[in-house]
């Protein structure tokens, strides 16, 4: 029988979770952005080869599920970083690897291909006009940037940076397959202890949503007034 004490309960446990989580989601969001900004750099060169090579990459990206790239990355990355250590004369242990390390090298490389896409799109939609209006005025080139380029973009990456970043700490609850707990491996640690599961996965959709619904709040009061000019 479903027991409402039960959610409550598990809902304080999971909630132990949540810096971790969020915390590992802020560092993949941070490094899949560089990352998406130096293949939009890169492709923007139109260096044939390399940029073939991108595209492969980004169609592999986007056509093998996370956890196959979790896998593969759980299995090969220790051996990366073993014969690259190697070559210093640095013995490493393979095992030693931390797991969470795993996770973000995994899941910022497959999320470096839409924050790509994210950035590009942002490029495109920028005012020419002002731009023109800024040197008109005598506006430096990193006066420009800084004034007049930087906040339409951030202006307009901002909503679909947020989905990613929303995205990402969903894709977390793959984590528990290399041993790392987020919200989801925590529903299921408590669940296995209660042999309450239902309870626990109600409580861990909660966290999930109002996470969700806060993030989206301060975003969109950020987004206005940012438009506004306020920021």
């Amino acid at each position: 029988m479903f027991d409402i004490v039960t959610v409550f309960e598990s809902l304080i446990e999971i909630v132990k979770v949540v810096p971790k989580t969020l915390f590992l989601a802020l560092v993949i969001l941070i490094l899949s952005f560089i990352l998406g900004a130096m293949l939009t750099y890169i492709q923007s060169l139109n260096i044939p080869v390399v940029k073939q090579i991108i595209a492969v990459l980004q169609s592999f990206l986007r056509g093998t599920p996370n956890v196959v790239l979790l896998y593969l990355v759980y299995y090969s990355l220790p051996l990366v970083v073993t014969s690259f250590l190697s070559l210093f004369g640095v013995g490493f242990d393979p095992a030693s690897l931390n797991s969470a390390a795993v996770v973000i090298v995994t899941f910022s490389i497959c999320y470096s291909v839409f924050q790509s896409e994210i950035i590009r799109g942002a490029l495109h939609s920028l005012d020419k006009d002002q731009i023109e209006a800024a040197q008109s005025l005598g506006y430096s080139t990193s006066q420009t940037l800084r004034k007049v380029i930087i906040p339409q973009v951030m202006t307009e990456a901002l909503p679909d940076t947020m989905n990613a970043f929303l995205i990402i700490i969903k894709a977390l609850s793959l984590a528990f397959l290399v041993t790392v707990v987020d919200i989801f491996a925590q529903a299921r640690l408590v669940g296995a202890q209660t042999f309450s599961y239902l309870e626990a996965f109600v409580a861990a959709a909660l966290v999930y949503w109002v996470i969700c619904v806060a993030l989206t709040y301060v975003v969109n009061k950020l987004e206005n007034r940012m438009r506004r000019g306020y920021v």
